[in-house]
C-alpha cells in the first residue's frame, strides 16, 4: 500500500470521477473561461454529463455562468465554497 494517498485518490472512491474531472480542470485554470464543448473534450466526459455536472456546480455555487451573446462560458466562481476547493484539492 503506497505510504501517502491524495484526497483526490480517496475521492474517486467515494464522489463521481466525472465530477472530479470537471472540478480539477476549473480548479486548475480558476480564472479561464470554458463553452461546455471545451469542459466536456478537456475533462473527458460525455457532453451531456458534462452539461449536466456543470449546470448542478453552478447551482452549487461552484461554477458560474456567463452568457456571451448567445454563447455560455463557465469559469470558477469566486466563493468561499471553491476557496475550501481550491485547499483541498
Amino acid at each position: 500500500m503506497p505510504s501517502s494517498i491524495s484526497l483526490v485518490e480517496i475521492l474517486r472512491g467515494l464522489v463521481d470521477g466525472k465530477l472530479l474531472n470537471i472540478l480539477e480542470l476549473f480548479l486548475k485554470n480558476p480564472d479561464r473561461l470554458y463553452h461546455i464543448a471545451k469542459v466536456s473534450a478537456d475533462s473527458k466526459v460525455s457532453l451531456a454529463s458534462s452539461f449536466r455536472l456543470i449546470h448542478s456546480l453552478n447551482k452549487g455555487g461552484i461554477i458560474e455562468c456567463t452568457s456571451v451573446g448567445k454563447t455560455k462560458l463557465y469559469k470558477l466562481a469566486s466563493s468561499r465554497k471553491t476557496k475550501v476547493l481550491r485547499k483541498l484539492l
